[in-house]
C-alpha cells in the first residue's frame, strides 16, 4: 500500500491524508469548521462520500474561519499549491481573496445581511460579492437561498445551484439512554437572536406546558438576556439548558424529545428539521425563509411573530395525539426525499466540472 503524507482526507474516514497519486482530480479545501457546527455536519457528510476520481486535500489554513481576513489566508495557503491542485471547494461560504485553481463555494445562507452589523453587511457588499463573482460555482442548499443569492449578488444563474443537504436516519435508530428525567421540548441550535429564542421563552410561558411538568430544554450555556427572560416569566425552573453538546448526546436528545421547536426568523435550510423528523418527533417550525421549504407539510408551521401562534402550536404538538402521529409519519416519508448520498453526488460532480 502506498504511503500517504499529510494532508489530505479519505472518502471513507474523513480524516486528513495526503493524495494516493497524481491521478484523479485534487480539490483543495478548508476545512476549518467545528464538527458540531452545522456546516461542519455538512461538510463532515460530503467529505464521507468523495468518489474515487476525487481527492481532498485540507489546506490547513492559518487562522479563524470568522475572520474578515480568511479569504486573503485562504489566498496564501493556495498560493503554495499552484501547480499541484485542479481546483478549490469552499464548504462555508468563504471565498479566496484570489486563486489560480477554479473555485466552487457552498453557500448556506445570507444572514449576516439581515441580522448582524452594519460591518457585516458592507463586508458582504464590497468584499465578498465581488470574489463569489470569481467563483467557478456556487451551490446553495435551498431554492430559497438560491433566489436571495441570485438577486443579491447578480450573477448568472447558470453558475448557482440548488442541492439540499441530507440526513442519516439510521443514526436515530438507537434512542441510548434517556438523557434528561423529564419530559421536554427542545430547542436545538445556537442562541442567536434571528433564532427568535425570546418570543419561543414567551410562548412557552403563556402554555399550559410549564404547569403540565413538561420542561423546554435549549442548548447551549444560557445567555443571560435568556436567564433573565426566563426569570421574569416565572419559568426559570421550567427551562433547561443544556450547555455545549457533543453529537451522540445532540442524537440522544433528539431521540427522547417530545416534540421540537424551531421558530427561528431565518434559516438557509433548517437542517434540525430533517434531524428531529429522522428522530421520529413532530415538529414546530416558522412559516419563514427556506423551513417552510424543507418542511412540507411534515411539519407545524407558526408564524415567528406571534409569540401566541407559536403558544398554540407548543401546546398542541404536545397534547394533541392525532396531530402528533400524522407528523411523524409524514416526517417519515419527508427524511426519505433528503439522501446524503444524493447531495454528495451532486457537490462533487460540480466540483470535479469545475476542475474540468
Amino acid at each position: 500500500m502506498e504511503q500517504a503524507a499529510p494532508g489530505a482526507v479519505t472518502a471513507m474516514t474523513g480524516q486528513a491524508r495526503e493524495p494516493r497519486s497524481e491521478s484523479g482530480r485534487l480539490v483543495h479545501a478548508d476545512l476549518r469548521w467545528p464538527t458540531a457546527s452545522g456546516i461542519g455536519v455538512v461538510q463532515s457528510a460530503l467529505l464521507s462520500r468523495v468518489p474515487d476520481r476525487l481527492q481532498v486535500a485540507d489546506l490547513r489554513v492559518r487562522g479563524r474561519i470568522g475572520l474578515p481576513t480568511s479569504p486573503v489566508a485562504i489566498a496564501l495557503a493556495l498560493a503554495h499549491r499552484r501547480g499541484r491542485g485542479n481546483v478549490f471547494w469552499s464548504p462555508g461560504f468563504v471565498p479566496p481573496a484570489s486563486s489560480v485553481l477554479p473555485t466552487v463555494v457552498t453557500l448556506h445562507d445570507l444572514t449576516h445581511l439581515h441580522f448582524y452589523t452594519k460591518l457585516h453587511r458592507a463586508y458582504y457588499e464590497r468584499v465578498l460579492r465581488p470574489l463569489f463573482r470569481r467563483c467557478a460555482h456556487i451551490v446553495c442548499v435551498s431554492n430559497f437561498t438560491r433566489d436571495e443569492f441570485l438577486d443579491w449578488s447578480k450573477i448568472d444563474a447558470g453558475k448557482v445551484t440548488t442541492v439540499y443537504n441530507g440526513v442519516e436516519p439510521q443514526q436515530f435508530a438507537q434512542r441510548g439512554p434517556l438523557p434528561l428525567p423529564f419530559p421536554y421540548v427542545l430547542y436545538p441550535g445556537n442562541q442567536r437572536g434571528y433564532k427568535n429564542l425570546q418570543r419561543l421563552l414567551q410562548a412557552y410561558a403563556r402554555s399550559q406546558l410549564p404547569t403540565d411538568g413538561v420542561r423546554l430544554v435549549l442548548t447551549g450555556a444560557p445567555e443571560p438576556n435568556l436567564r433573565a427572560t426566563t426569570v421574569a416569566l416565572r419559568i426559570e425552573d421550567s427551562v433547561h439548558f443544556a450547555g455545549t453538546v457533543d453529537r451522540a448526546t445532540m442524537i440522544g436528545l433528539f431521540a427522547h424529545a417530545t416534540a421540537v421547536a424551531f421558530v427561528s426568523l431565518y434559516e438557509g435550510f433548517g437542517l434540525p428539521l430533517l434531524e428531529a423528523m429522522a428522530a421520529g418527533v413532530p415538529v414546530l417550525a416558522s412559516r419563514a425563509a427556506a423551513l417552510p421549504e424543507i418542511a412540507g407539510d411534515a411539519a407545524l408551521l407558526v408564524d415567528p411573530t406571534r409569540i401566541d401562534e407559536i403558544s398554540h402550536g407548543l401546546q398542541e404538538l404536545v397534547t394533541n395525539e392525532g396531530l402528533r402521529t400524522r407528523l411523524v409519519e409524514k416526517g417519515a416519508a419527508r427524511v426519505a426525499r433528503f439522501d446524503w448520498n444524493d447531495a454528495a453526488a451532486a457537490v462533487w460532480r460540480i466540483v470535479g466540472e469545475a476542475a474540468a
